[in-house]
């Protein structure tokens, strides 16, 4: 319960502005003087004299209310309703802002404590694993790093064989080893062949060294081939376009190529080049093959000049990316990064034959995403490419026992 009540009090001065000076250090406005006068106390020496003081009687504008917990009245300033309002307002606020920042402190502590426990339990689990692998779970990982697979494509295969076996299974490595094959296999992108409309634009990016001209060909060459087939015999029309100004004897090297299979062979140097050249025979080629300058995938000014070379309206191009099968893992994520604004939706593996492990390759596919469309072995271009399947790199799997029949007929769709 609150009530109003003015209690009157005095104030002693020299002079009455004194006194009002003193009330307004006091309550600054919060005053009303209610009577003044003028009272002799004694003073001087022994307090022989009597001195004249000013006495003001005053109230302060105050609420009285009275509190059950303490059992006696308390003062609070009072103010307008609006500026009451306002006060309320405030300490509700600041006490949300208290609520909610206690909140989020215990809620961090907590996280980092989860966190620490988490952290704790992983260590444990880590020493445990460390100490009680299974036999079969260690020759598994041992295999997979003679194949060059990469330490987290082989946590994978390790997390898999955990979860899908019981120890008793574990214990017959046989059964464990043709499930991590189809796993393997499993974990292979095959491009599906896509159709296009005339012309059919083939182009291949990729690093400096890995053989994207004689794959262009190769290519080519395939091309040819299957359209023959599928056209009673009839040869189609193609064309090359050289856009590798870096390369001394790029142009001549394409040169020889078309010549040999009867097709022109142009050179573009620029953007308006490439537009011009892709105007004037897009109407009467069935394909245009565009070989592309070769850069390290480090060289980020370079590649950027020549996606913006390659950016012809309406051109639709089936982009493709190359590098050679021995490529180490690691420097195959940083190629596959730094070419993924050309747009490439699946890799040309060249040079197979220079290489006797694929772990790398397939591990490094598998974590970006992306699929494989052909492999390239040898140099003669009429017949070292072939459509990549995934029965070829699960045979090539070194110690591993494949059993050939099972594997055809699981993945024999992807020939």
């Amino acid at each position: 319960m609150a009530f109003e009540e003015e209690i009157e009090q005095t104030i002693t001065g020299r002079t009455y502005e004194e006194c009002k000076e003193k009330l307004f250090n006091a309550y600054g406005k919060d005053f009303r003087i209610t009577d003044k006068k003028i009272d002799f106390r004694p003073g001087g020496f022994l307090y022989l004299k009597k001195k004249p003081v000013t006495v003001v009687t005053y109230v302060v504008n105050h609420q009285k209310s009275y509190s059950p917990d303490s059992g006696r009245y308390s003062y609070q300033e009072k103010y307008s309703e609006e500026e009451q309002m306002a006060k309320n307002r405030e300490a509700i606020l600041q006490n949300q802002s208290n609520v909610m920042l206690n909140k989020t402190i215990n809620e961090m502590s907590k996280t980092i404590e989860d966190m620490k426990n988490e952290m704790s339990n992983q260590l444990k689990n880590i020493s445990i694993s460390a100490q009680e692998k299974h036999e079969s779970i260690k020759r598994i990982d041992e295999m997979l790093e003679q194949n060059e697979f990469s330490f987290s494509y082989i946590n994978m295969i390790e997390e898999k064989i955990r979860n899908d076996f019981s120890l008793e299974q574990l214990d017959n490595f046989d059964l464990v080893e043709r499930r991590v094959i189809d796993w393997i296999g499993e974990s292979i992108s095959v491009a599906k062949e896509t159709t296009f409309r005339p012309p059919h634009v083939f182009i291949i990016v990729g690093p400096t060294g890995v053989g994207k001209t004689t794959t262009l060909v190769k290519l080519a060459a395939q091309f040819v081939k299957n359209y023959a087939t599928s056209h009673d015999g009839s040869r189609p029309e193609i064309c090359f376009i050289t856009t590798d100004t870096m390369r001394v004897g790029a142009m001549e090297q394409l040169e020889r190529w078309g010549k040999h299979m009867g097709s022109r062979v142009y050179k573009a140097e620029r953007a308006e080049d490439l537009k011009t050249l892709y105007d004037e025979n897009r109407a009467n080629m069935d394909a245009i093959f565009i070989d592309t300058s070769g850069f390290s995938p480090n060289d980020a000014t370079h590649i950027a000049q020549m996606k913006l070379l390659l950016e012809v309206p309406g051109m639709n191009p089936d982009i493709y990316l190359a590098f050679t099968a021995g490529t180490k893992a690691r420097d195959l994520q940083n190629i596959m990064q730094n070419y993924e604004p050309f747009g490439y939706k699946s890799v040309i593996v060249t040079k197979c034959d220079e290489s006797e492990q694929f772990g790398n390759v397939i591990s490094v596919l598998f974590d970006k995403h992306k699929s494989i469309s052909y492999i390239t072995h040898g140099q003669v271009a009429s017949r070292d490419i072939t459509k990549a399947n995934v029965i070829d790199f699960l045979i090539r799997l070194e110690n591993f026992k494949v059993d050939r029949i099972h594997i055809e007929d699981k993945f024999g769709d992807d020939r």
